[in-house]
């Protein structure tokens, strides 16, 4: 592998680091073609998923640390390049980037094709859970949602078109890495999607809803396993404090609610997911 020492901001292997917070804003269009990992656990995750990673940029303090990461996860790596490591002094690192790099590791990658809803639904006769998201904009419930997903064998993630981008950093991080073991796709029309898994694909969707018809127990022992068919469901989840739209609501199958005490009247996004993921998956 390439290891370089770098004393000088002005490197051109820095340019994808440079001013990292102002580059995030801008979402896809800030480093396009690439997002930006943060952490040693992400950037394993990263070289373990398949994507390409370009660069790992860390401290010289941590040269060895990143070396053995690579060597690693070499047998993992879904290309033949292995990663460049860019060593630089704590002071570099910092005005790269811009903030203080208290985990100590950056990477880049390129970004993967985005899918549509038909490439990451499993086949007709196959059992499978999914979580969908509606217009989730906070980039920590992001992370957690995915972190949910992969921890209780989701077969996919799906995305309404308004949704936050899953690769930003912060949500990457927050995930564990998890956005890139569970499949994704991003909708383009919320309602046809809605329509196509529930009418061709055969998932049940379950509306989390505070004004629910059926609680969460009711709904998971009626579903329970065994069953003739495949068990298709689909979680559908929307922000916590607007909740699912009309038009989703109407599209469910079922309207389904977790009971809480007198005055507590929802749950943070994520916390409701897993709620609503290990309860399906218990049995």
């Amino acid at each position: 592998m390439a290891v370089r020492h770098i004393t000088s901001t002005e490197d051109p292997h820095l340019a994808p680091y440079q001013q990292v917070r102002d580059r995030d804003a801008l979402g896809p269009d800030g480093r396009p073609g690439l997002f930006i990992g943060e952490s040693p656990v992400v950037i394993t995750a990263m070289m373990h998923s398949g994507v390409e990673v370009l660069s790992i940029l860390t401290s010289n303090r941590h040269a060895e640390r990143a070396v053995a990461m690579v060597e690693q996860a070499r047998g993992s790596l879904g290309h033949t390049r292995d990663p460049e490591v860019l060593l630089v002094p704590d002071d570099v690192l910092d005005a790269t980037v811009g903030f203080n790099i208290h985990r100590g590791f950056l990477a880049v990658g390129r970004r993967p094709a985005q899918r549509i809803v038909r490439e990451v639904i499993p086949a007709h006769d196959q059992d499978a859970l999914l979580l969908l998201v509606e217009e989730i904009n906070n980039i920590d419930n992001i992370g957690q949602l995915f972190r949910n997903a992969a921890a209780f064998g989701c077969s996919a993630v799906i995305l309404s078109p308004g949704c936050h981008d899953p690769l930003y950093r912060k949500s990457l991080r927050v995930s564990c890495g998890c956005v890139l073991r569970v499949p994704y796709a991003r909708g383009c029309a919320w309602n046809d999607d809605l329509r196509y898994l529930r009418d061709e694909e055969g998932f049940t969707l379950l509306g989390a809803t505070g004004g629910g018809d059926s609680t969460l127990r009711q709904v998971a022992e009626r579903l329970a396993p065994p069953h003739q068919q495949p068990r298709r469901i689909a979680v559908v989840m929307g922000a916590e404090f607007t909740g699912l739209c009309a038009d989703t609501l109407a599209m469910c199958t079922e309207r389904v609610k977790i009971p809480m005490a007198i005055g507590v009247d929802s749950l943070n996004v994520g916390v409701a997911a897993g709620v609503f993921l290990s309860r399906l998956t218990e049995q």
